[in-house]
């Protein structure tokens, strides 16, 4: 399954201009198929069946920045990153429009810094609804699909704050005192390791603590915070991270997988449970 998977993002790359995406090739499709395998009993059981619709949807918010679907990427973009550094040390806001008048306050284009905790959240909300619509109707095939579609893009998201180059001004090279920069091409070697060093989605599933988060947003703006901190550990690597024989990057990237599928996995059991809180309208018929 991988496999093929693998061959249609080569085809698709080969034919539209995708600007750099999180654990590119198959990275993305191994830690979503992981996340899947890592649920504990109670999610819903066609869910921890499913691996296979999240594995292939999960590639899609790269393919919505193609460059001939102008107004589709121009939203997307911003949707992948958070570039702590701008703020300054002011607090991450809860809610996406709040963000975007704090970004005015402080002078900075709201897209430049990211978007990407609104995008996981409100994901992980959509997915909430689509779950809550299960819970009703447990035996309606086509919401059982729109889950598992929701879960492949929220996965998306989920992942590529948890590669620290998508957290920080210096995704793509460091820019010293005298003016040098170290580090280009290093964005596209971290995104590529998962692939490269061949980690099984079993074994990033393994024995991993998957528990749903109290606060959505503050487990969101958590996790960023964690990347943004190993960033200098990733450029600590630099010169290496195309070695497959280095333990210091295998070790480091095994950690940034794991704590991919984890922090997925979270967000679907958050979903999960938030679902049984949502009420839905009486018009709705399925």
């Amino acid at each position: 399954m991988r496999t093929i998977r693998a061959a249609w993002i080569a085809v698709v790359a080969s034919l539209v201009a995708v600007p750099a995406q999180a654990w590119w090739g198959d990275g993305h499709g191994i830690l979503t198929e992981a996340a899947v395998l890592a649920l504990p009993e109670k999610m819903p059981a066609f869910f921890r069946q499913g691996g296979d619709i999240p594995s292939h949807t999960v590639f899609d918010p790269d393919l919505f920045k193609n460059r001939r679907a102008p107004l589709l990427s121009h939203a997307e973009h911003g949707e992948h990153y958070f570039d702590l550094e701008y703020l300054g040390g002011r607090a991450i806001p809860e809610k996406r429009f709040d963000f975007i008048t704090l970004c005015f306050e402080l002078q900075l284009d709201p897209p430049r810094v990211g978007m990407a905790p609104y995008a996981i959240a409100e994901w992980t909300e959509r997915l909430a609804v689509a779950f809550a619509e299960h819970r009703q109707w447990p035996e309606n095939e086509a919401i059982q699909q729109k889950c598992l579609v929701y879960a492949g893009i929220l996965a998306h998201y989920a992942q590529d704050i948890c590669q620290p180059l998508h957290t920080t001004l210096d995704f793509d090279g460091k820019k010293q005192a005298d003016g040098t920069v170290i580090g280009k091409g290093i964005h596209e070697q971290v995104d590529s390791s998962v692939e490269r060093l061949d980690f099984a989605p079993e074994e990033l599933a393994a024995e991993q603590d998957v528990a749903a988060f109290d606060s959505l947003m503050k487990a969101i703006t958590g996790q960023i915070k964690k990347s943004n901190w190993r960033v200098e550990e990733v450029y600590a690597l630099w010169g290496h991270w195309e070695d497959e024989n280095d333990a210091r990057v295998r070790a480091l990237t095994l950690d940034l997988a794991r704590t991919s599928v984890r922090f997925t996995a979270s967000l679907y059991l958050t979903a999960w449970q938030q679902s049984a809180e949502i009420r839905l309208p009486r018009w709705l018929e399925r």
